[in-house]
């Protein structure tokens, strides 16, 4: 789920002192010059800039360091409520680079929410003003040229322990082997101030898949790089989501949407650093007008305090307003999370039970041969296992292989399954399904007698590939199928000598992946008891169902 909250947390390139001056300078051209403010008013407490936009600025120093922070409130549409805007500095011990925290969050009132302008402009204007950098990395708004003598540096960053950002990979380039940046400006926009971002030369793909084997990065296509990776371990390389060149959409924009979602919830979810968790909350109270004495002045003074409480009542209910929007965010992702998690158990329990079973049936099979005088060939070391695709858009590629399948579905929205981390194990566990359908439809055609898909996973022949029973599933509910809006969903295309429609309803599904409202699903209508063939006709993410819409 993606956040309202933009959040960016970086290392300064100066001091405490210089960063300081050099964003109260930043701050105040930006006010004055962009926004026509009265900048030369701006100072300690609170400053009414114009009608609905305030800005409070305070600092202070002490054992934990010193800080200084302004929060900009901007009203905006009518009742809509208020676009905030909060820059903090904080030093940092033993003379480290002093971090830059900026917040933009709309805070929201009575009426619609409404998401204000974009706030990497300002984050830009940061990057640059004040060297940032996370940890070995120089932040930048836009991605740096990776050549093939970069790649050292590049990797040396990526695997550094103190890394806090994504490290988000292009290796998107022309024919000539000259990245279009002009062309990518778009993808990098929403991940300005979230991300690192490199961009790899023509040259440098090959040279950085060589030096990270199980993190490779397919050329024309985008890899997102999470802190703490492990280059010497094959199973890291599914923490880090790829968009695949082929699924990379028509409208640049499409895409810095698919790759930007990650590291904007990390940024916004993750725990801040100590220093910066140590700021206080901001109280600046509204001005009271200075009143003249008056027979009435005390009455006068009355309404004048009724209107400060008024306004402070206002702000605190935006923030509370905000913070329900968010604790219900947060419910929500928790949920998901606890049925994730139950579904992985599920199916854990369910591979450790079947590996029991496939291990005493290889010792039984061992034990035979060897009583047979065959022991040599009962424990020789099997041929290499053919390797399965490497995520869905190679999957995809690899469909034609299989003769007794048709692939009917949408392929983008297949190959968008890369952008997501787990995708490649996604992907393993989809291509066993398809070989175990293979097989199903095969046996099939053959004249076998088997019911349906699930009876085959139940009781596969010998040397017939066989996909966990637990993950396949009938049809859908009565409920989910008998509202239209969710069946529609799931009809998908089939030739009209299937249905005279061109379409078929396809409720039976297999779970590629644990979790009810997460991981992927793979529909198909099977058609072998005529053409002896299975019809795929989608590969994607959860359709809505009821747990999807809360019900």
């Amino acid at each position: 789920m993606e956040s309202s909250t933009y959040r960016m947390i970086v290392a300064s390139g100066y001091d405490y002192v210089d960063t300081g001056a050099r964003a109260d300078e930043l701050l105040r051209r930006r006010l004055g010059e962009q926004c026509g403010y009265d900048s030369a008013a701006l100072g300690p407490g609170r400053t009414a800039l114009a009608p609905g936009v305030l800005l409070d600025a305070d600092s202070a120093a002490g054992r934990e360091g010193a800080y200084t922070r302004w929060r900009l409130r901007e009203s905006t549409a009518a009742g809509a409520g208020l676009r905030q805007t909060t820059l903090v500095l904080h030093s940092r011990e033993h003379g480290a680079a002093p971090w830059i925290c900026l917040e933009v969050e709309h805070l929201p009132g009575p009426a619609a929410n409404s998401g204000g302008d974009d706030p990497t402009e300002l984050a830009a204007a940061l990057l640059t003003e004040l060297a940032a950098h996370d940890g070995p990395s120089a932040v930048r708004p836009e991605p740096a040229p990776v050549t093939a003598a970069d790649v050292e540096r590049v990797v040396a960053e990526l695997c550094h322990p103190e890394r806090r950002l994504p490290i988000v990979v292009d290796a998107g380039v022309l024919d000539t082997g000259e990245p279009d940046l002009a062309a990518q400006l778009p993808l990098w926009h929403p991940l300005v101030g979230l991300a690192v971002l490199y961009r790899l030369t023509a040259e440098a793909v090959p040279a950085f898949n060589r030096a990270l084997p199980h993190h490779r990065i397919a050329a024309g296509g985008v890899r997102t790089y999470l802190p703490g990776l492990d280059p010497a371990s094959p199973v890291d390389g599914y923490r880090h989501p790829a968009v695949h060149p082929h699924s990379r959409h028509p409208d640049p924009a499409h895409t810095a949407a698919v790759v930007a979602r990650l590291p904007r919830r990390l940024a916004a979810r993750a725990p801040l650093p100590a220093e910066l968790a140590a700021v206080p909350a901001l109280r600046s109270l509204p001005q009271s007008a200075a009143l003249a004495p008056t027979a009435d002045g005390e009455l006068d003074q009355l309404r004048a305090d009724r209107e400060v409480l008024t306004a402070l009542l206002e702000e605190a209910g935006h923030e509370e307003a905000a913070r329900r929007a968010e604790i219900g965010q947060l419910r929500l992702e928790l949920r998901e999370q606890e049925e994730y998690a139950l579904g992985l158990a599920v199916e854990l329990a369910d591979r450790a039970d079947e590996l029991r079973r496939t291990e005493g049936w290889l010792r039984h099979l061992q034990q035979h041969l060897a009583g047979l005088g065959e022991a040599a060939e009962a424990y020789r070391a099997p041929d290499a296992v053919p390797a399965g695709p490497r995520g869905f858009a190679a999957l995809l590629e690899r469909v034609g292989e299989l003769p007794e399948l048709r692939f009917t579905g949408n392929r983008r929205i297949t190959a968008g399954l890369d952008a997501q981390a787990l995708g490649e194990d996604w992907a393993a566990t989809a291509w066993d399904a398809l070989l175990a359908l293979q097989d199903y439809a095969a046996a099939r055609r053959s004249g076998a007698a088997w019911r349906d898909f699930l009876h085959w996973c139940r009781q596969p022949p010998p040397g017939g590939h066989r996909f966990p029973p637990g993950k396949v599933v009938r049809d859908e509910s009565a409920q989910t199928a008998g509202r239209p809006v969710w069946r529609r969903q799931r009809t998908f295309p089939v030739p009209t000598g299937v249905d005279p429609a061109g379409e078929v309803f396809m409720g039976a599904h297999l779970r590629i992946g644990a979790g009810n409202s997460k991981a992927p699903r793979l529909h198909f209508h099977d058609d072998t008891a005529r053409s002896g063939l299975v019809y795929l006709g989608y590969l994607g993410p959860h359709l809505d169902n009821t747990l999807k819409a809360g019900i």
